[in-house]
């Protein structure tokens, strides 16, 4: 289970985030040293415009393989991540100022981490996201946010 929240100051839009990642079962490497795995995650998140031009929220629903790059050496985990996949938007718009024009939109984003725990339970990390609809409708001026995270693995 894990609970994010992130934010896009250019077109003034905040989201809180739920997803749920599971093992492929792929990992390539030394499983005491460093490894590359595959995981798949699903999340909702729910937008906020703080935009003071006619400001509207809105939902994003996603699924995405994640590849994840980790040093398993210790208790702790270092890791980098990378992910692109689709996501639905309940909407086009956050505001006047920031019109999406589809709501079909796909997502990117590298992020870094770091798992702790006796038994490598808890995760904390940042990612770097970036929504757009590549382009498929004008205008696509895109969402860049900054995602902060935690993570419990059970």
């Amino acid at each position: 289970m894990q609970l994010g929240y992130g934010f896009d100051d250019s077109h003034h839009v905040q989201k809180a985030e739920v997803a749920m990642l599971w093992d492929s079962g792929f990992a390539w490497g030394n499983p005491q040293g460093w490894q590359v795995d595959l995981q798949w995650e699903v999340n909702v998140a729910h937008w906020r415009s703080t935009s003071d031009n006619n400001p509207n929220n809105l939902w994003e629903f996603g699924a995405s393989p994640v590849v994840r790059v980790a040093w398993w050496r210790h208790t702790w985990v270092p890791f980098v991540e990378l992910s692109v996949g689709p996501r639905l938007l309940t909407g086009t718009r956050t505001s006047d100022d920031h019109v999406i024009s589809s709501a079909f939109q796909f997502s990117e984003y590298a992020g870094i981490g770091l798992t702790v725990g006796k038994n490598r339970n808890f995760t904390a990390g940042y990612r770097f996201q970036h929504l757009s609809n590549a382009g498929i409708k004008e205008p696509n001026p895109g969402t860049t946010f900054h995602v902060i995270y935690l993570r419990y693995h059970f």
